[in-house]
């Protein structure tokens, strides 16, 4: 965590709390309070996280800042049932923050909040296993189940799951995607994701166009949630919206009581699609955008690369 120091003045405290109490926080108001210290990305996570949070203390009717003890474990116990431990830990990191920089007492420190922390690590001990492959043979599959649907929901979870795929795409990546990331070149369109240009399928092109012309959706973010009504809204969609889009891929393909798909699933189901396609670790690891190529070495098995990278990657880190 990056040192941030609190505000001062006791005006600014009360007025920023109040903002932040409300929930809807722009990114320009979370740039300033981390005194611009943290990546775009990075103030998205923390957008969406402090947004679940203050969703779940307005449903039981408590404060988000200051958050009492009690509020932020039940929270927290709330959570676990639906994600993983490192979402948990983001919760956590993004709460304290938030309390911190307001000059407020850190619930996430108190002993009862560290025991539940510690008995969920414990418990969720194997959320870090690698997550289900999404291979394209599903993609393919769920194209051919939805293709022809001309609901708003269809095409959307299609097309991040297209995306998702062929870009091998990460959850804050896709979260961040905005109509300026799709650029149409001739009859082919790429995806512009930080500084690489990915060109995409004429399958994934063709969603692209649909999806615009039913959403109406003309600048903004590219990706929004729908309510139970069908009604699009104007924010993107957040971590928990996109797992419930993946947990839906399962159960569109009747994988739902075998596989649990995740965020990161597309990317480990590329990953090994490109492997047996031929393409080298390094390939693979330059398409997915990897810092280190022991992540991709993972996802298709090659341990003796994966330990050398990890390896190699670690000497890197401590000569820097």
């Amino acid at each position: 965590m990056k040192k941030i120091e609190p505000i001062a003045d006791p005006d600014m405290i009360k007025r920023s709390m109040a903002l932040f109490k409300l929930g809807q926080v722009d990114l320009e108001s979370w740039k300033s309070l981390t005194m611009n210290l943290y990546s775009h990305n990075s103030l998205l996570s923390f957008q969406n996280d402090w947004q679940t949070f203050v969703d779940y203390c307005k449903q039981v009717n408590v404060s988000p800042l200051p958050s009492a003890v009690t509020a932020v474990r039940r929270f927290i116990e709330h959570t676990s049932k639906t994600r993983k431990i490192s979402s948990i830990k983001r919760y956590v990191i993004t709460i304290s923050l938030l309390h911190r920089v307001h000059s407020q007492p850190d619930p996430t420190r108190h002993r009862e909040v560290r025991f539940t922390l510690n008995r969920l690590y414990s418990e969720k001990s194997d959320d870090s296993a690698q997550a289900n492959a999404f291979h394209l043979s599903h993609l393919n599959a769920l194209h051919q189940k939805l293709g022809s649907s001309d609901r708003l929901k269809d095409i959307r979870d299609l097309l991040i799951w297209t995306l998702c795929f062929e870009g091998m795409l990460k959850r804050s990546e896709l979260a961040s995607l905005t109509c300026a990331s799709v650029q149409k070149e001739s009859e082919r369109y790429l995806l512009v994701v930080d500084d690489q240009r990915i060109e995409l399928s004429p399958q994934a092109g063709e969603l692209i166009d649909q999806w615009l012309f039913v959403s109406c959706i003309i600048d903004g973010p590219l990706l929004r949630r729908i309510n139970k009504h069908e009604q699009l809204g104007d924010l993107p969609m957040d971590h928990s919206s996109i797992y419930r889009v993946f947990r839906r891929a399962a159960t569109e393909l009747g994988l739902d009581n075998t596989l649990t798909f995740s965020g990161q699933s597309p990317r480990v189901g590329a990953s090994v699609d490109l492997s047996d396609s031929g393409k080298s670790i390094k390939e693979i690891q330059q398409q997915g955008r990897w810092k280190s190529p022991a992540m991709p070495a993972q996802y298709v098995g090659n341990k003796q690369a994966m330990n050398e990278a990890m390896d190699q990657f670690k000497r890197k880190i401590d000569k820097d």
